[in-house]
Formats: C-alpha cells, sequence, structure tokens
C-alpha cells in the first residue's frame, strides 16, 4: 500500500477550495481562497531558523509525537506544458493544423494540498483516524480556519467530521519518501527456481512438443501436448506476475528508533554529545570516564521519553561550550599542529 511504508502513513489530500463570496460578522466581503491565504500565512513555522526562533511561536503541529513533517499549499491552477510533441513532417502532410490551438487542462476550482508524513503502525484506516482525531484535538481552531475555505466543510466542528472530510478528499500517495534505513531492511527475497522453474518446464514441453508435431512423429498427440504446454505457460507466467507484485506490494519494515520520539532523542543526544567531546578534550582517562558516567546519568540515552529535543526546534540546548585546552593536565592529541620550526 503506497500510503503506508516502513512505519509511516504518508498522507496527501486535495480539498477544493469554494468560488463563492466569503461574508465575515462584520460585513466585508472576501473570496475564499484570499482568506485561505490569510489563514496560511498567519499559521506559524516550526522554530528551524533564527527569524522563527526569535518569534518563539512554535508550529501547532508540534503539540503531538507523531507528525514528522506536514505542508500546506494552495493549488491555483496546473502548469501548461505546451502542445503535444509530433513529427513536424507529419504535420505538415497530414496536420493537424498548427494553429488551431489543442485543449488544455484547467482546474474547476483552486486546492487546498495538505501533506503529512506520521509514525503510523499500519495503512488501515483506522490509524489515519486515530492520527487525524490527534490533530484535531491539539490544533483544532487552526484546522478550521483553514478548511473553512474548502467545498463540504460547512458545518463542521467535530473530529468526526474532520476525519470524514479528510478521508473524502484523500488521493494515494504512489511514491512515499522514506529515508530512515541505514541499510538494507531484513525482507524476505522470492526464490527464482519457483518462479521460473514452472515456466521453463512448460516452454520445455510446448516448444518439445510443437517441434514433433511439425515433424509428424507419431506416437503421442503432440500437437495436444504442445496446446497444453502452452497454456501451462502463460499460467505460470500469470501466477509469477502476481506472486511479484503480491509481495512488492507489502510495505518495507519499520527501521529501528524510526518514530519521532526516538528521532529527536537522537538528535537531542547528537547535540548533548558534541558539547560533552568539546568540553572534555585534553582530560586524562579517569576524569573522562567519570564525566561519561555523569553524561549518561543526566542524559539518559535509552530513555526516549526525556530529557529530549521538543518538536518543531533545530535546538533545545543553549551554546556549545568549547573548554580552553588543558596543557596541565593532558599531553596534545596525536597529529596535533605545533607551531615553531621542528
Amino acid at each position: 500500500m503506497p500510503n503506508f511504508d516502513g512505519g509511516h502513513y504518508f498522507l496527501t489530500v486535495l480539498a477544493p477550495v469554494r468560488t463563492d463570496v466569503l461574508v465575515a460578522d462584520d460585513g466585508q466581503t472576501c473570496s475564499p481562497v484570499s482568506a485561505l491565504h490569510r489563514a496560511l500565512y498567519v499559521l506559524p513555522t516550526a522554530l528551524q531558523s533564527p527569524a522563527t526562533t526569535k518569534i518563539g511561536i512554535n508550529s501547532p503541529f508540534s503539540r503531538n509525537t507523531r507528525t514528522h513533517f506536514a505542508r500546506f499549499a494552495i493549488l491555483t491552477d496546473v502548469v501548461f506544458n505546451g502542445r503535444t510533441e509530433r513529427n513536424a513532417l507529419e504535420v505538415a502532410l497530414r496536420g493537424p493544423n498548427p494553429a488551431v490551438a489543442e485543449p488544455v487542462d484547467k482546474l474547476p476550482c483552486p486546492y487546498l494540498v495538505f501533506v503529512a508524513d506520521f509514525d503510523a503502525r499500519s495503512g488501515d484506516e483506522s490509524e489515519l483516524r486515530a492520527y487525524l482525531d490527534e490533530l484535531w484535538r491539539t490544533m483544532g481552531k487552526e484546522l478550521k480556519s483553514i478548511f473553512s475555505a474548502c467545498y463540504g466543510f460547512e458545518g463542521i466542528d467535530d473530529s468526526r467530521g474532520f476525519q470524514d472530510y479528510v478521508l473524502r478528499c484523500q488521493i494515494e500517495t504512489t511514491m512515499p519518501f522514506n529515508d530512515y534505513w541505514v541499510g538494507a531492511p531484513q525482507v524476505p527475497s522470492l526464490r527464482q527456481n519457483w518462479l521460473i522453474g514452472p515456466a521453463a518446464v512448460s516452454a520445455v514441453v510446448f516448444l518439445g512438443a510443437l517441434v514433433l508435431a511439425i515433424l509428424h512423429v507419431g506416437g503421442l498427440p503432440w500437437l495436444a501436448i504442445a496446446t497444453i504446454g502452452f497454456v501451462a505457460l502463460v499460467a505460470s507466467l500469470f501466477v509469477a506476475y502476481l506472486t511479484v507484485m503480491r509481495n512488492g506490494a507489502v510495505p518495507f519494515p519499520t527501521a529501528p528508533h524510526s518514530d519521532l520520539p526516538s528521532v529527536l532523542k537522537a538528535l537531542y543526544l547528537q547535540q548533548a554529545f558534541t558539547r560533552f567531546a568539546l568540553a572534555n578534550q585534553g582530560v586524562d582517562a579517569a576524569t573522562l570516564h567519570a564525566a561519561f558516567g555523569r553524561f549518561i546519568d543526566e542524559h539518559r540515552p535509552d530513555d526516549p521519553s526525556g530529557p529530549t529535543q521538543a518538536a518543531g526546534v533545530v535546538t533545545t540546548l543553549g551554546p556549545t561550550p568549547v573548554a580552553p585546552y588543558n596543557t596541565q593536565t593532558a599531553a596534545p592529541p596525536a597529529g596535533a599542529l605545533r607551531s615553531g620550526r621542528s
């Protein structure tokens, strides 16, 4: 199932935007797409740059611990890729007239695009509904201000209605992107002899019986045997095709530590250990051993619940401390640069 792969659900939603006129409580009017632009403009983004960090208002998607990536966009129309390519000589001889415009695809209305990649145990509808319910409980106000500009969302003000609406507007994600596997996942491979063997035997029977029938070799009904071999060949190839396609549709297994809490913990430890390494340059073995023990006790690497990095931020820790090199307690590291002439 393309929507689900490697322990993640890849949601793609196309919601049609209304084309009538919206009237606000104060009597002002605007188009739904303008209201949608405004709602998305004021939606906070994640704190992943100096400018957004200075603002200090995190994305509402950071209120849950399942969303890896999420994005809203407005699709106003499809791109015109130009006329259909044709052979110039053929067009000159047979047409069509190049001066006559070809049909151009146009969307009947703008569309709101909503995509999200979140942790899931399966691709079942229940998993999607559970995630959408969590979204509604943690950011229902923002979702309502955005989707209220879409067709069919009128009167929806609860989680179940939001779930039903998203499922109606969902389209299949045909090429999900999952980058958490470091090595090759352990998946069962198909045995080639079981796939090719029946087809090979059937082909030999078909061709051999057909040759003997053409040569009029008596003794057996070779033409009937050739027909049976041909039917068996087609059937074995069809079964092999179904087997390959069925196995190819099986989702990849979940990569180790690829859920959002584990990823956030890994980012936190990456920063914490970098600061630890910089702060303990040049210390003796006993001091380093004791410091590393304190590091383990403080940061608890095996506990993804905390301490950890918050969702939607670049860093949870402060500036990187750099300890001065201690010439009294340690020798220079191997390969260190030395000033002066040798």
